[in-house]
């Protein structure tokens, strides 16, 4: 009988941060479950970029030899099941899909795809767009998602559920498909976890749950508005995704400014019924075609808090009060850094004669 191997394609920003931390962080009781974790993040999206086409000269060669060497990878697994998760896979086309699954073996495939509603998923997959270097407002995003309805424009690659299943069904047979809808907000924290353990047939109260941390949480409003200033003045030439990736993702929009406090990101009124219209036909796609689904498949629709009364608009002082908090936190990081390497290498402390004279050369 063939072993299993699973899937976990996407969807972005519908927890996959957290259950890919959870899982990494818990890879000797998944062995013990039968369950193998056959690639860590770094090589998991190298593996989604060769099967997209998406290499670029600056990836590191090891990055081509992910996918080529799949199949022995998955051959020296001991469980009877294996694992890999990578959310960017979600979009891939027949072909890339075909050329994914060929490199599988004789494993019998599993497609994991977790989803939500489309009032919390638009607002974060444009969020997350700012933080692979786009600059496009909210309202012009929505707009143009509208625009774009019904086709197989990118814009719609993390939100087009009908389309990503369809593909995915042609080459997997939707019973081996299995969709984990996000619970609401305000949910129990564990649930999403639990669904997704269901699908695995792993238990969950034996995994590390706090190896998940706080996942990949969103920006707010204000602090979306600062990245997008920000990326508007950066020279495109400068976004190479291996340096944008490091310093303007994974520092400046999530250490410097995810943790920062201000308004959530929500559709506006005024899409809302548009909103519910698509998301009512996603759910009876789902039931419709035969796929499997771990939770409620209800939970794909949005909830009424989820939109907002008012435009999603920062004036000019709570930009510069966000842009200030920031700048400060980025000072500060660099100032305790300085400290520390200064007690690591002996130095003395400046004394207060030095630091007044400092002050008053800093103010000139």
């Amino acid at each position: 009988m063939s072993r299993a191997l699973f899937l976990h394609i996407g969807l972005q920003k519908t927890g996959t941060s957290y259950l890919q931390g959870v899982m990494l962080g818990s890879r000797q009781e998944l062995l013990e479950q039968d369950l193998d974790l056959v690639l860590r993040r770094r090589a998991a999206f190298w593996l989604m970029l060769d099967v997209r086409g998406r290499l670029l000269p600056h990836d590191p060669p090891e990055a081509s030899e992910v996918l080529p060497g799949l199949s022995a990878m998955l051959d020296d697994c001991t469980g009877s099941r294996a694992l890999i998760s990578e959310e960017s896979l979600s979009p891939a086309d027949d072909a890339q899909i075909d050329r994914l699954l060929g490199a599988c073996g004789d494993r019998e495939v599993h497609v994991v795809l977790t989803c939500r509603d489309l009032a919390r998923q638009i607002p974060s997959v444009w969020q997350q767009g700012l933080r692979s270097g786009r600059r496009s407002t909210f309202p012009r995003y929505v707009r143009r998602l509208r625009e774009a309805e019904g086709t197989d424009a990118s814009i719609w690659w993390q939100e087009d559920l009908p389309g990503i299943l369809g593909r995915w069904s042609r080459h997997v047979p939707p019973e081996r498909i299995h969709v984990v809808p996000v619970p609401p907000a305000g949910s129990d924290h564990d649930l999403l976890l639990d669904r997704y353990c269901s699908v695995l047939d792993v238990d969950a109260s034996a995994l590390d749950r706090e190896a998940g941390g706080s996942g990949n949480p969103g920006l707010r409003l204000e602090q979306a508005e600062v990245l997008r200033r920000v990326n508007l003045a950066v020279p495109d030439e400068l976004k190479r995704r291996d340096v944008y990736g490091k310093v303007g993702k994974r520092y400046f929009s999530t250490q410097i400014l995810g943790a920062a406090e201000g308004r959530r990101i929500l559709l506006p009124q005024e899409h809302a019924a548009w909103c519910r219209e698509v998301s009512q036909r996603y759910v009876d796609y789902v039931r419709a075609g035969g796929f499997d689904v771990a939770g409620d498949v209800d939970d794909l629709l949005p909830r009424e808090s989820e939109f907002a009364t008012e435009p999603p608009v920062v004036t000019d002082a709570e930009l510069a009060e966000a842009a200030i908090r920031a700048l400060s936190e980025i000072v500060s990081r660099q100032l305790g850094e300085e400290i520390e390497r200064a007690k690591e290498s002996g130095a003395p402390a400046a004394t207060e004669a030095e630091e007044r004279g400092w002050w008053r050369r800093l103010r000139r």
